[in-house]
């Protein structure tokens, strides 16, 4: 998760951007055992995929899409483990306005996943054209993408965010439910039907919900009409609920 207090442009100050893209081989290595990054780094990926390790975490493995984070002063080693693996990194020193030093996050971690609006995706390519590029414009180019890029982050790690998303990669399924739950349908359906897997959906359903769906399935059975009737889903005891519509 991101610490969040930096995130006011009236107290992140970004003292230099450096952009380094390109096409790395398997087996390509970037050690920073013995010397820690000197700048925070954000990757992002085209294609293949690159494995982070430290004595800090657990391995991490990047892949296309994700926008990797790497704090300054960190010790780590990557790897680029496919056969060829295009990538963007945006290279930063921050700070708060009284010089202070800031972060995204005190480790390595993805902080967010370019998605079907293709955000991150824009943003990145606009990093790549930068990285060629020459003249007076391209300094206040990169610091506008660069604050394009923290609130698109942002965003993305907003808690509020995240429930949505969450909310809204199982409503198809949960809609089925309400509407079915007479019928002889396994939960697989209501999954199939959210276009996710068996797993997640049942997953993100107690989560949100705090209840499995085939209990929720199972009470309405036996009470004879569904609990979210008049579109509503009540979360387990609290008396909290979500509207399906």
């Amino acid at each position: 998760m991101i610490d969040s207090q930096f995130f006011y442009e009236k107290e992140i100050c970004m003292r230099s951007i450096s952009i380094i893209s390109g096409t790395r081989p398997a087996g390509r290595t970037v050690d920073h055992l013995q010397m820690p990054r000197a700048d925070h780094g954000l990757l992002f990926l085209w294609e293949g995929e690159a494995l982070f390790s430290s004595a800090a975490h657990a391995n991490i493995t990047v892949h296309p899409g994700e926008l990797f984070y790497i704090p300054a002063g960190f010790y780590y080693k990557m790897k680029y483990t496919a056969k060829a693996t295009a990538f963007v990194l945006v290279n930063m020193d921050l700070q708060t306005e009284d010089g202070k030093a800031a972060a995204l996050s005190n480790h390595m971690a993805v902080l967010a996943r370019d998605d079907k609006g293709h955000r991150l995706f824009e943003i990145m390519a606009g990093f790549e054209r930068c990285s060629t590029e020459i003249g007076p414009g391209v300094s206040f180019r990169k610091k506008e993408l660069a604050y394009k890029l923290l609130g698109a982050v942002l965003e993305e790690n907003t808690p509020g965010n995240q429930e949505g998303k969450k909310y809204s990669a199982i409503l198809p399924g949960a809609l089925m439910l309400q509407k079915t739950y007479l019928e002889n349908h396994p939960i697989s359906k209501f999954a199939q039907a959210s276009n996710i897997s068996l797993t997640a959906f049942r997953s993100l359903f107690a989560e949100i919900w705090h209840v499995t769906p085939a209990i929720q399935k199972s009470s309405a059975n036996r009470a004879g009409r569904f609990p979210a009737e008049g579109g509503q889903l009540h979360r387990g005891g609290s008396g909290l609920c979500r509207r399906l519509r």
